[in-house]
């Protein structure tokens, strides 16, 4: 199949006009691609050169943005994910993926569990 090249700038004008489809290739020359428009060629399958992408801090919304509060934290709206890395041997990796375990799952349940022990032993425990 012979593709239709073109570049960013037919490739959007296409998009929103609805003609799009996959007879084109898009080669890209020098000119820039707004964020939004660069979102808008990722959506149809389009990977825009990261130096292309130009973005205007001063125009973004970010009205809808709620600002965080310490309350947020402390009553559970958020919550803090701790990326770890634990070194496994190929036999434990190997029984992980053969039962289908999801690791993430798993250590978030033994912490939970860990660290609810480690509190009902402090509490009964006699000093």
């Amino acid at each position: 199949m012979k593709y239709k090249k073109i570049n960013q700038t037919k490739a959007i004008e296409l998009i929103r006009k609805g003609s799009f489809n996959s007879d084109y290739q898009v080669v890209f020359d020098s000119q820039s691609v707004y964020g939004a428009d660069a979102i808008l060629l990722g959506s149809n399958g389009i990977v825009v050169p990261e130096e292309l992408i130009k973005y205007n801090d001063d125009s973004l919304d970010y009205s809808d943005i709620p600002s965080l509060k310490t309350d947020d934290i402390e009553n559970g709206k958020i919550n803090w994910i701790i990326n770890a890395e634990i070194p496994l041997d190929n036999e434990i990796s190997l029984w992980l993926k053969q039962h289908k375990i999801d690791i993430n799952d798993l250590m978030t349940r033994l912490l939970i569990n860990f660290y609810e022990t480690v509190k009902t032993i402090k509490k009964n425990v006699a000093l």
